[in-house]
């Protein structure tokens, strides 16, 4: 190769890779705006929250989903929800004297809950299917999730395939 070829290759590869950086960045961040208070204290209506499209979702995590089926007022929603189980866990409410909710025989230590009853009033004990998670708005007396759909097929679980991203922030 030339002098000249080589320093055209250097050039080409300088001004490719930011590129692909660039396109790999906006294609795994997205952000959304929250628009209610079913996740408040930790997110208030209004807020920006960006969020991870690759990362899986775990157990504590904050995800954006579609809603499985009329937890919300308006067809096609995004729904912003806490983790509370994952596949294969069971999930259950509420452990006797605390209101904590349990998850796999352990009392969940959720220091994010400003509620007296930190599981809700709602009592059910779920396992978690196989693609599903179990999530719930941090702000329980006003959240629509999954205690809402707990007589449905899927017990309330949201399949995995419906995770929008994980959220990482919020503005």
């Amino acid at each position: 190769m030339t002098p000249v070829a080589v320093r055209r290759v250097r050039a080409g590869i300088a001004v490719s890779v930011p590129l692909v950086v660039a396109g790999l960045v906006v294609a795994s961040f997205g952000s959304a705006r929250v628009v209610n208070d079913s996740m408040t204290p930790t997110l208030a209506a209004g807020s920006v929250v960006v969020y991870d499209r690759l990362l899986p979702p775990a157990r504590g995590d904050i995800v954006l989903f579609a809603d499985p089926g009329g937890w919300a007022d308006e067809p096609g929603a995004v729904l912003v929800k806490r983790v509370i189980g994952i596949a294969g866990d069971t999930v259950a409410c509420c452990e006797a004297g605390t209101g904590n909710l349990v998850v796999n025989g352990q009392p969940l230590a959720e220091t994010y809950i400003d509620a007296a009853r930190p599981g809700g009033s709602i009592r059910f004990a779920v396992t978690v299917s196989p693609d599903g998670l179990w999530v719930m708005g941090d702000n329980r007396s006003v959240s629509r999730d999954s205690r809402s759909a707990l007589g449905d097929d899927d017990h309330g679980t949201v399949p995995a395939s419906a995770v929008r991203g994980v959220v990482r922030g919020a503005l």
